[in-house]
Formats: C-alpha cells, structure tokens, sequence
C-alpha cells in the first residue's frame, strides 16, 4: 500500500521557543576521586597546632596589697597598725575589759599633745622633721604641703582640745588617729625608707599604739 511504501524520515529537533537553540544534553557530573593509601600514606602529617597560653594579667599597683617587710620596720609597721585597729575599734563604741594605769593621762590629751607636737614641727620646722624622719631631702613642694598638713593637725588639736564636737569629741578623735596611724607611720614603714631610730621615724608606731590602748581601755 501507499502506507507502507512511505520512508521513514528522521525526526528533525526543534528549537526552544524561549531561545530559539537547540536543547542540549545535560552536563555530565566527575566522579569522586578515588582514595588511594599510597597516596595518604605520602603525604605529610601535619603537627597539631600548639594552643597559645592565655596572657598573665598583672595587678594594678594602686591595688596591690603592700608586701611586710621581715624587718624591723615591718615589726614596727605591725605595731602602728594594730593602733589603728584599736583607734577604730574605740570609733565604733566598743572597749575593751581591761584596766590600763595611765594615771593623768587620757585619750583627748595624748591625742591634742602629740598631734599639737606634730603639727607643730611640720607648720614651723617642716624641713628638719622630713630630714630626721626620711632619708630624703624634701624640695619646696614638699615644704608647701607639710606646712598645709601641720595646720590643719594644729587646728584638729585645738578643737579637740576644746571639745568643739561636743559627746562626739573622742569618737572624731579616734577616727582622725586611726587614719593617721594607718597613712602615716604604717604605710612608710611598709611602702617607704623612714629612720627607724628612736630619734627619727620609730617613735610615731608607738605613739599610735598607746593611742589605741587609751582609746580602748577608757
């Protein structure tokens, strides 16, 4: 038949509408690399890395605790200090139930006496109290501010002295000397080079003692 005499023709590609080209066959994928132990085996180890140690962070020195000296300004510095710790004691009320003979002496008067003595000798003679209690010689910075603290030491005795604070008198009395006895001959025997000798800078740790034992005691 007519049919079946017909050729068969091969089927023409059309093209895409959207691009008008041909469709392409899809792109073909690499296999994986094969592993091969040879090749593993010829390859470097690598050394683990070492984890850097964190950085140390140092104290500020305006916080650092002051190192006691084994010395004898260190013996004499715990002495100031445990004055101090009975001045402050005194401040908060509290007294201790021991009796002390101490005769005339009181807390007030020792405290105006010695104050009025120091005060004195940094208002007049600043110069000559820095040089027996300190190796150093003070330039006039250091006489400015001496003669500014002796004073005011000088003014502190005479309210004291006058009672200026009513019944508060002695507990401002032993505020002001526990600070002092903390500040002063505790932290330069501590942190400083003061003469300790009987002519210089020893004597203040033992003033600041037999305050806080009046203090106490009273």
């Amino acid at each position: 038949s007519a049919a079946s005499n017909c050729a068969v023709l091969p089927r023409k590609t059309m093209p895409s509408p959207v691009s008008g080209r041909t469709r392409s066959s899809p792109r073909r994928t690499k296999s994986p690399a094969k592993f091969s132990p040879s090749a593993a085996a010829s390859e470097p180890k690598k050394s683990p890395s070492k984890a850097k140690p964190a950085p140390k962070v140092k104290a500020s020195p305006a916080l650092a605790l002051p190192k006691i000296k084994p010395t004898k300004s260190g013996v004499l510095s715990g002495i100031s200090a445990l004055g101090g710790l009975l001045l402050a004691y005194a401040a908060m009320g509290s007294r201790l139930q021991i009796e002390v003979p101490t005769g005339p002496v009181t807390f007030l008067n020792f405290a105006v006496a010695t104050g009025a003595a120091y005060g004195g000798g940094f208002l007049l003679v600043p110069k000559f109290l820095i040089d027996i209690n300190f190796s150093k010689s003070p330039d006039k910075y250091h006489i400015f501010f001496a003669r500014f603290i002796g004073f005011l030491m000088c003014l502190l005795s005479h309210m004291i002295h006058t009672k200026a604070m009513g019944a508060d008198t002695s507990k401002f009395a032993a505020i002001m000397m526990s600070g002092c006895a903390f500040l002063g001959p505790t932290y330069a025997g501590l942190k400083l080079n003061p003469k300790q000798t009987p002519a210089g800078h020893m004597p203040a740790h033992v003033i600041m003692l037999v305050a806080g034992i009046l203090a106490a005691t009273e």
